[in-house]
Order: structure tokens, then sequence, then C-alpha cells
């Protein structure tokens, strides 16, 4: 997945890291993709995968006071979402699509979530942070 595309629309947003702040985040990533018709039935999985990376990289990271940046790019190939955390970072290794959430389970359902909306999912990180790039493949006619 390569971040070079050329964009038709590029947006950035840094989100204060805390849970209500979240609301801010799905209006932004809603704002932005809603002039464009294509991607209009696409809106709401789009939405939630960075909803769940960014309540991540709170839940993950409770000390950190720095903000989670995203990262909105509309190319003609699709839409492609970056969400990063100046947090502690993880193994990326451990980053694999989950299993599918047992019913009962009261948490587990963010990264399962992300891999099943999105089409393609990255992670990087080290001690600096962490980015994970998702997209969504479409075509954008608009």
């Amino acid at each position: 997945m390569s971040p070079e595309k050329k964009s038709r629309k590029m947006s950035r947003y840094a989100m204060y890291p805390g849970r209500a702040s979240l609301a801010s985040v799905r209006e932004f990533i809603r704002s932005t993709l809603e002039p464009f018709s294509s991607i209009s039935p696409h809106i709401c999985d789009i939405i939630t995968a960075t909803h769940e990376a960014c309540k991540n990289a709170i839940e993950h990271n409770p000390n950190c006071e720095s903000p989670v940046d995203i990262v909105l790019r509309i190319h003609d190939e699709g839409v492609t979402v970056e969400v990063s955390d100046r947090g502690h970072g993880f193994e990326v290794r451990n980053f694999i699509p989950p299993e599918d959430p047992k019913p009962l389970a009261q948490q587990g359902r963010g990264l399962f979530l992300i891999y099943s909306l999105m089409d393609e999912v990255e992670a990087t990180s080290s001690e600096l942070g962490t980015t994970i790039r998702m997209q969504k493949r479409l075509t954008i006619d608009d």
C-alpha cells in the first residue's frame, strides 16, 4: 500500500487523546467523504475502522498526552486513512488479522472490525509511536 498515490483530496486532523474526542473524529471523516458520491456507500465502514484505530491508540497509550494524528487521502484507487500516535509502540508481528472474537468477549473486536471493514491494513511501530494505515479500494468517479 503506497501512501505516495496522487491525492484528489487530503485532510488532516489532530485528536486530543481522550474518548470524548472520538465523536469529532467521526464527524471529520464524514464531512470529508460526503462530497464524493462514489464513497457514500462505504462511509460507515471507513468511519468505524478509523474510530477503532483511534480508540486503540488512546487505550493502549493511557499516559500519552500527544495528539493522535489522522490523515485521510482520497485518490483514484479509493480512500486511505492513517492513524498515528506517539505512544510506546508494540510488536508489529502481533498485528495480524485476528480470529473472530468470542461472542461474550468484553474486548478484542477493534482489530477484527478494522480488518473486516477495510481492504488493506498495515502497521508500523517503534518506541516513538505507531501508525495504522488502512485502505478502502474504490473507483472514485466524482
